[in-house]
Order: structure tokens, then C-alpha cells, then sequence
């Protein structure tokens, strides 16, 4: 994986239980968990190996596929949210006059939206929008409800303090939140891209992962 190729996921619904205990207890729970709702929804957690996902497919209540999948981000996941989005409508021409920010930063999502489906990515991620430097008026976050909407997707992670990722109905566009201590917002954030940044494993985490499973699996040869 680390010179760029594909890896199938592993599937674990034929494993024993037994065999499945084991496999729970060595990859435990890493920071982030996502998941995407509905009937065919998805539910993704990291394990204690950054890059290394167990992924549970659902049909309604009942799980229908239970993976092991390594990469920086779950694709089912990423799939759900590029399958509901869609490209930004036009903005009015006369924007409401109680809402004097949201317009030009709906005019930039836009432009970097447009951008993003045509392949152009940012030199350096996601292109990121910070609104908690602006004075959003009722009117502004009214705007931004409803020219983004919100997807089924939603991320957390505990690895850059608590936050929070949705992916909105707008082809790339994500809204992310970091709250402090006492789950209080901290940086309210909406990012262009392919899935967030804060909750994809960089190549130095896979490097980590490798070496550490490696040594898992000499210790598990050895006893």
C-alpha cells in the first residue's frame, strides 16, 4: 500500500468466533470512527493501527459485510458522499440583506466545488474556509443551511482534540467542528476535498502500522 496500490479488503464473516475475538482484541479502537446512515448504511472505526479499518456493511438492522480495510480513508464511506452530492446552485443575485458573509464564502465554496469535480486539487489538501473568524449573522447561517444542506455521512476523531466532519449535499464540501474540553465549539471549518484531512492516515502512519504489525506478527510466530 505504501507505493500507491490497491488493497482488497479483507472479509471476516468467515472466521470462527474465536478467531474473530482475537482479531477485535489486537486491532482495538484507534481515534476516528465514521459512519454513513440509512438503510444501506456503513459503519467504519479505525483500529489501534492508523490506516487499518474494520468496516461493517448493513442492510436495515442486519450487518451484511464485515471487512478489514487499510487506507487512508474508508472508500465505502467516501463513496457515500460522493454519490449523494451535487454541484452548487447558482447564488441569488440579490442575496438577503440580513446575511452580509455568507454569500462570498458560498461564492468561493462554489468555485473550489466546481473546481474539485473537474480533478484540480489543491497543491496543499483542502481547500479550507474558516468561519469562526466571521460575525455569521441568523441570516448567514440560514444561507449556508440552505445552499449546502447536509449528506449522511459523519466523522468524529479524538486524534486533533474533538471533531466532528458532515459532508454537506455540495459535491467535495465538508463541514468540520472542533470543540474543546467541554464539547464547546472551538473552529467551525468548511473544507473542499475528497473526504477531511483530519481524518485521513498520512503515509507516516502507514509506515507506523507497518512496522508494528510486523513486530505483532514476529511476537505471534515466536510463542
Amino acid at each position: 500500500h505504501l507505493a500507491g496500490e490497491a488493497v482488497e479488503p479483507v472479509d471476516l464473516g468467515r472466521l470462527r468466533e474465536a478467531d474473530l475475538a482475537v482479531v477485535e482484541q489486537v486491532l482495538g479502537e484507534g481515534d476516528v470512527v465514521a459512519h454513513a446512515d440509512g438503510d444501506d448504511g456503513v459503519q467504519a472505526q479505525e483500529s489501534v493501527f492508523a490506516g487499518v479499518w474494520r468496516v461493517c456493511h448493513r442492510q436495515g438492522l442486519e450487518a451484511v459485510r464485515d471487512t478489514i480495510e487499510v487506507g487512508a480513508f474508508p472508500r465505502a464511506i467516501a463513496a457515500v458522499a460522493r454519490g449523494e452530492a451535487q454541484p452548487m446552485r447558482p447564488l441569488p443575485d440579490e442575496p438577503p440583506a440580513d446575511a452580509p458573509h455568507a454569500p462570498a464564502v458560498l461564492a468561493g465554496l462554489r468555485r473550489q466545488s466546481q473546481a474539485w469535480l473537474k480533478g484540480r486539487r489543491p497543491p496543499n489538501g483542502g481547500q479550507v474556509f474558516n468561519l469562526s473568524v466571521l460575525p455569521l449573522t441568523a441570516g448567514d447561517s440560514l444561507l449556508f443551511e440552505q445552499w449546502l444542506g447536509r449528506g449522511r455521512v459523519t466523522v468524529r476523531s479524538r486524534g486533533h482534540g474533538s471533531c466532528r466532519a458532515v459532508n454537506t449535499r455540495v459535491c467535495g464540501v465538508w463541514r468540520i467542528t472542533y470543540s474543546n474540553s467541554q464539547d464547546r465549539p472551538i473552529l467551525d471549518l468548511l473544507e473542499v476535498g475528497d473526504v477531511p484531512e483530519v481524518a485521513c492516515a498520512a503515509r507516516r502512519d502507514f509506515e507506523d502500522s507497518a512496522e508494528r504489525l510486523a513486530e505483532l506478527l514476529q511476537w505471534i510466530e515466536a510463542a
